[in-house]
């Protein structure tokens, strides 16, 4: 089978195609043949070696595949041969023809959801509904500005926003063609925050009372900025980094109006699976019902990989972004 391997970190032209046995499935574990990958932000920050984990030489890209069950190991129960899944990697081994992974980080996909939309409800859909629901406790009447509105996750929390009660959404983008998405999800008012004094805006909007829940997959200045349209009593969560920069803040800012500044990682919901299969049966029943759409950007064959990363990187892509083996 055909598989991406990473030799030596750097950029995306390091990762290259190999030809190698296929995995087979140890005690808990399933075979995947794959139909879909999933590329995230994550997965070129592991591949500068800039990812919060750290990763040994050489090693395998990618997190999530959605696809056919082809083995199942000793011991699997919830999970069986034939069945269409989608599924988390930790270790990696994405970016293949076929992958290998413990059976409890699969869900099979519903027959009215494709395998590339399975994909855009996981590790994006996954963290939109968690990071809402459970890190933000989004309460119904609340404002809420997401910044990177047409990426992945952005057009995933506009929705589930709006299903959970939001007063108002606040949507920023670099451009009118991402900021057209974001209006088509629902986003009440709409920010580039390219040709524009963002926080201004944010605060015009909102009759200078700043907004509730800031969302923000960006970080660096964008992430400092916030505070400053961030209403009292406000949250300011930060789920992203991907140029790797890093920002300062006084934490004394947020004492005079009550405000919170908090982090949000998926890999931590691991150790919460009831939590993460509420979050799957939401997810799937909202996209069956055409309750929740899930925008697929664009698709790239396995072996162009280093050119869905160089698109991603240059932030010249919407939505999910998928390999096909």
């Amino acid at each position: 089978m055909n598989r991406i391997i990473v030799n030596e970190f750097g950029g995306p032209e390091k990762l290259t195609l190999h030809e190698v046995a296929v995995p087979t499935a140890g005690d808990g574990q399933i075979v995947i043949k794959v139909e879909a990958a999933g590329v995230n932000f994550s997965d070129g920050m592991q591949r500068r070696n800039q990812y919060v984990f750290p990763v040994s030489l050489p090693y395998l890209p990618g997190f999530e595949v959605a696809g056919i069950v082809t083995e199942a190991g000793k011991g699997v129960e919830n999970i069986a041969v034939g069945d269409r899944v989608v599924a988390m990697l930790p270790g990696g081994g994405g970016y293949a023809e076929y992958a290998v992974t413990a059976a409890y980080l699969a869900a099979v996909i519903p027959p009215a959801i494709s395998a590339r939309e399975s994909l855009g409800l996981q590790v994006q859909g996954l963290t939109a509904y968690l990071l809402l629901k459970d890190g933000a406790k989004l309460q119904a009447g609340q404002t809420v500005l997401i910044h990177a509105a047409a990426g992945g996750v952005g057009t995933l929390q506009l929705q589930i926003a709006k299903q959970m009660g939001a007063a108002k959404i606040i949507a920023t983008a670099s451009n009118a063609e991402k900021l057209a998405i974001a209006k088509s999800l629902g986003a009440d008012e709409l920010i580039n925050y390219t040709e524009s004094d963002w926080v201004q805006q944010v605060n015009e909007a909102t009759g200078g009372k700043g907004v509730d829940l800031i969302v923000d997959s960006v970080g660096g200045e964008t992430l400092r900025n916030s505070l400053n349209c961030l209403a009292p009593f406000g949250k300011l969560i930060s789920f992203g980094n991907p140029t790797g920069g890093s920002t300062s803040i006084e934490a004394f800012t947020l004492v005079n109006n009550n405000q919170s500044l908090l982090g949000f990682g998926l890999a931590s919901y691991f150790q919460k699976p009831d939590l993460m299969q509420e979050a799957y049966q939401y997810l799937f029943s909202q996209t069956a019902s055409g309750k929740l759409k899930v925008h697929i950007g664009q698709t790239f064959a396995l072996k162009d990989a280093a050119k869905a990363h160089r698109q991603m990187e240059n932030r010249q892509t919407t939505g999910k972004t998928v390999l096909i083996p």
